[in-house]
């Protein structure tokens, strides 16, 4: 097993810097939501999901835009983090992105077009309170296997999941980082309104080599929803 498959998405969930009782002593988000958008359900990981993680991740070019997901990624690295993520990540909102959002629902003919894919995980977002690169405070980071990219369903999922963490902490700001070579994922911010704050470093797994990030930031003041 992957000594760093805990940390895996430590862009997308946190490196484990709070234990528990310290969650409580900075804020908590409080319980995970279900959210239903026109295309799309966030709801939290299962054990089930393991196979589609693996699969995505083990495309590196998903992995290397993330800074802690090792190369090769195996079924057991997801199996190990969400048995982590059962027990310890109580205080991170951890959402699997999946087909199937309230058009499906409303729709029988949509519903039946997508009934082999619905519930299926195809990417992660999630937001947890971690100090990372000398910001001590709410982050957010996300993934989307590739043969979703392209079509609006990281920024439906993204918008979506901010505008949850905004509801209960309109008065703190959202913190996020991007490597440069991921324009998608940049674009996706500035629609969002994040600003971009600095550069910072950080060693990538899956690259095996250091990388630059750029730095941004997310107020309630500066939101775009869209």
């Amino acid at each position: 097993m992957n000594a760093l498959s805990k940390d895996f998405l430590a862009d997308v969930l946190p490196s484990q810097a709070f234990s528990q009782a310290e969650h409580a002593s900075v804020g908590a988000l409080g319980p995970q939501p279900l959210i239903r958008t026109g295309r799309l359900t966030l709801r939290r990981p299962e054990a089930r999901d393991a196979g589609a993680i693996a699969a995505a991740l083990a495309n590196y070019r998903v992995s290397k835009m993330l800074t802690q997901v090792p190369q090769p990624y195996h079924l057991e690295d997801a199996e190990d983090w969400l048995g982590w993520l059962a027990d310890a990540a109580k205080g991170a909102w951890v959402f699997a992105i999946t087909l199937g959002g309230v058009r499906a629902i409303l729709s029988p003919v949509a519903e039946a077009a997508n009934s082999n894919v619905a519930d299926r995980l195809i990417g992660v977002v999630a937001i947890e309170r971690r100090a990372s690169h000398g910001r001590d405070g709410w982050h957010i980071g996300y993934w989307l296997e590739e043969s979703q990219w392209g079509k609006g369903i990281m920024t439906e999922a993204v918008n979506a999941a901010v505008a949850r963490f905004f509801a209960a902490h309109m008065g703190e700001p959202l913190y996020s980082a991007v490597i440069p070579d991921n324009p998608a994922s940049l674009r996706l911010q500035g629609k969002l309104g994040f600003d971009i704050t600095g550069v910072a470093e950080a060693y990538c797994v899956a690259r095996a080599e250091m990388v630059r990030l750029i730095t941004t930031e997310l107020t309630f003041g500066g939101y775009m929803p869209t």
